[in-house]
C-alpha cells in the first residue's frame, strides 16, 4: 500500500492495541514500560507456548483473551478480525510475523479504517531478492511503519526499497529495572572475579539442544589448551535433550564444566554471569547477549549475521565481546586462547558492557522509539550499537 501519514490529535494516540500471539513472561520490562507510560489494551492468547509462561497482567490493565490456532507453522487468531473491524484505536501494532495469517487481514482491515498499523518484529534477515523476501516485501507493505530489534534488519529493507524514515530500531531488552537492582548490589557487595591470572571462567546459558552448538566450543578448548597456558573452566547453567551427549564428551575431551542444570533465580544467575569473564553461544546469541552484558560479561558468538539472532548487533569486537567464523573451531580456539590479552582490563570490559546495557538495551530505549513510531516521528538512524564506542561517545 502506498506510504500514508496519519495526522492524530494527542488524545487519540493515548489508545494502542498491542496484537500478539501471546505476550511471554520474559518481556516483563517492556511490557510494565507500555501500560505504564501508554494507555494501552493487550490482545493475545491467554495461554504460552512450548512451554513458555505467559506475562502476568495485572488486573487494572486491559487484556483481551485472542485464542490462536495452529496449522504446522500457519496460525490464526479470529478475534484479532472482530477489534481489528470494531476497536476504538487509533494506532495497532502487530507482532510481525507473515505465517500468522489473521495479521495479513486484521492489518488490511485497519487500513482500511484509517488506523495507523505498526509492525513489530525481526523484519528482513537479508536483503537478498528471494521467494521468502517478496513475500515479506508483501506482508510489511500492509503497515506504515515497522520496529525492529537491529540496524541490520533496517539496512535490509531499505534496500528492499523501504523508506527509512518509517523503519524504527527500538532493538531489545529484558527484565532492566529488576536486574539492575540485583547487579547494583553485587557491585557494592564488592564481588569480584577473583581466579588465577591464567584461568578462564565461561559461562554459558540456555536450553541445552544442538543448535547451541556447546560441541564446538568443548572441541575449541580443546584445542586453545594446545595454544597457551591457560586452564578453562566451563559452568552451564540449562538443561535439555543434548546435555548426556555433552557430558559424555566434556569427560572425553577432560574438560573442566559444570552442568548446574536449570536456574530460575536471578541473584545466582547473576553471581555465576558476573564472576565469569566470558559468556559464549557457539549458535545464535539472542537475549542471553542481554544477560551476560548486563552483568559486566562480554558475549562471544558466530559471525553469519543472517542465520544471527539481532541481539548480536549489542557484541562489539573488543568492547563487549567478539565473534568467530561460523562452525569454524580452529577461530575460536585462537580467541579463546588470546582473551587476556584481547581483553586485558576487566573492570573497563565490565563498564562497556554496562554502557551498552544502559544506553540502548533497555526498555527506556524501547518505549522512546516505539513512541515516536507511533507518533508518526520520523525515524532515527538507529545504528547506535555500532558507534556507541566510536572516540568520544562514550564519555
Amino acid at each position: 500500500m502506498p506510504e500514508q501519514r496519519q495526522t492524530h490529535s494527542k488524545d487519540e494516540h493515548s489508545r494502542v492495541a498491542f496484537c500478539y500471539h501471546f505476550f511471554p513472561h520474559y518481556r516483563k520490562g517492556i511490557i510494565e514500560k507500555i501500560y505504564k507510560e501508554l494507555p494501552a489494551t493487550f490482545i493475545g492468547d491467554s495461554t504460552g507456548v512450548e512451554g513458555i509462561k505467559v506475562f502476568p497482567f495485572p488486573s487494572d490493565v486491559p487484556f483481551i483473551p485472542a485464542k490462536c490456532f495452529y496449522i504446522g507453522k500457519l496460525m490464526i487468531q479470529p478475534r484479532l478480525l472482530w477489534d481489528s473491524l470494531t476497536g476504538n484505536y487509533s494506532t495497532y501494532v502487530f507482532l510481525a510475523n507473515p505465517n500468522h495469517l489473521t495479521t495479513w487481514l486484521a492489518a488490511g482491515i485497519c487500513r482500511l479504517r484509517n488506523k495507523r498499523v505498526i509492525f513489530w518484529g525481526h523484519g528482513f534477515k537479508s536483503s537478498e531478492p528471494n521467494k521468502t523476501n517478496t513475500i515479506r516485501k508483501y506482508f510489511f507493505s500492509l503497515a506504515h511503519a515497522f520496529y525492529t530489534y537491529g540496524f541490520n534488519a533496517k539496512k535490509n529493507a531499505i534496500s528492499l526499497g523501504f523508506n527509512a524514515k518509517n523503519i524504527y530500531v527500538g532493538f531489545n531488552s529484558l527484565d532492566y529495572e529488576s536486574q539492575l537492582t540485583i547487579r547494583n548490589k553485587l557491585i557494592s557487595t564488592h564481588i569480584k572475579y577473583s581466579a588465577p591470572p591464567n584461568n578462564l571462567t565461561i559461562s554459558c546459558i540456555s536450553r541445552l539442544t544442538y543448535t547451541c552448538r556447546y560441541d564446538i566450543l568443548f572441541d575449541a578448548i580443546a584445542q586453545a589448551r594446545n595454544l597457551s597456558d591457560i586452564t578453562f573452566n566451563v559452568v552451564i547453567i540449562g538443561d535439555g535433550p543434548e546435555r548426556p551427549a555433552l557430558e559424555a564428551k566434556a569427560k572425553e575431551l577432560s574438560l573442566s564444566v559444570k552442568f548446574l542444570g536449570s536456574i530460575y533465580e536471578e541473584q545466582k544467575i547473576a553471581e555465576i554471569l558476573y564472576q565469569s569473564d566470558v559468556t559464549i553461544s557457539p549458535g545464535k546469541i539472542g537475549l542471553t547477549a542481554m544477560h551476560s552484558l548486563m552483568y559486566g560479561t562480554p558475549v562471544i558468538s558466530h559471525d553469519d549475521i543472517v542465520s544471527q539472532m539481532p541481539e548480536v548487533e549489542a557484541v562489539v569486537t573488543g568492547f563487549t565481546g567478539e565473534l568467530f567464523k561460523t562452525g569454524d573451531v580452529k577461530h575460536l580456539a585462537e580467541i579463546l586462547a588470546s582473551f587476556p590479552s584481547r581483553f586485558p582490563n576487566r573492570d573497563q570490559t565490565r563498564k562497556n558492557c554496562f554502557t551498552m546495557v544502559d544506553r540502548i538495551y533497555n526498555p527506556s530505549k524501547q518505549i522512546k522509539i516505539l513512541k515516536m513510531a507511533i507518533n508518526d516521528v520520523p525515524a532515527s538512524n538507529g545504528d547506535e550499537a555500532f558507534t556507541l564506542f566510536d572516540e568520544g561517545t562514550t564519555k
